[in-house]
């Protein structure tokens, strides 16, 4: 599992891929509203082989992308391994299926974490992206290949080793930090919040890393229901688990 983002309906899109980023296939998923498990999500049809995905390494979701319709924007690198400053706009037709995509250059270079909140600025909407210490936004409305401002170039310790997926809304961006190869056996994944001027809020959120094998690779969230994708390196299915704000 890499990235993940909640849709229209409820619908979530999650990007997988083989070892070492290969092979990147697009998933989306629906749910029958009976309970937060896993009997309760289907996958709607075979996931869609992307290869402009790359890494797939996050996801945001667009209701009206450039005035086109809904479309997942994809980052395709990480921050370490798979470096990368391009992003896959994956458009969607009125079902929320995949349809046709482009890549588009980011002009901040490459990122680790994107997202976009349709409520944030007032309703204007706004993207947030990231990498390692750097935070930047971006206006709602326009090309994604100028315009971006940097609003914090030195975000504190969280954001160690926090090259998977971020989140946002109106107010706030959370932050993931995954466990990694210096992280103690008893180690943690968390999720920390930032608002919008890229100002620590100073909330965690802990998920178990289970002895190095639970790796949180990304978080998106339905009103106040917020998933986390956690990739299970110990070779048991990766999982996305619910909790509530």
């Amino acid at each position: 599992m890499q990235g993940m983002v909640a849709g229209a309906g409820g619908q979530l899109y999650i990007v997988f891929t083989r070892a070492g980023g290969e092979e990147p296939v697009l998933s989306r998923w629906l749910r029958d509203g009976s309970a937060w498990d896993g009997s309760s999500w289907t996958c709607a049809g075979a996931p869609t082989s992307i290869p402009a995905l790359g890494h797939g390494n996050d996801l945001a979701y667009q209701s009206d992308y450039r005035g086109q319709g809904p479309a997942l924007i994809a980052t395709q690198g990480s921050q370490s391994a798979f470096p990368s400053a391009d992003v896959t706009v994956v458009h969607l037709d009125s079902s929320g299926s995949v349809g046709a995509s482009e890549v588009v250059h980011l002009p901040i270079g490459n990122i680790s974490g994107l997202c976009y909140s349709a409520t944030a600025a007032d309703g204007a909407g706004r993207y947030a992206a990231r990498r390692s210490g750097n935070l930047w936004t971006h206006p709602g409305s326009g090309s994604l290949t100028s315009g971006w401002t940097l609003v914090n170039s030195g975000l504190t310790s969280h954001d160690n080793r926090s090259d998977q997926g971020i989140d946002c809304s109106e107010n706030y961006i959370w932050n993931t930090k995954s466990i990694n190869t210096s992280t103690p056996e008893t180690g943690w994944n968390w999720v920390y919040q930032y608002n919008w001027s890229g100002g620590d809020v100073e909330s965690d959120i802990g998920i178990p890393g289970n002895g190095l094998t639970d790796e949180i690779e990304d978080v998106t969230h339905i009103g106040s229901d917020f998933f986390v994708g956690v990739n299970r390196n110990g070779g048991s299915a990766d999982s996305v688990k619910v909790f509530i704000e």
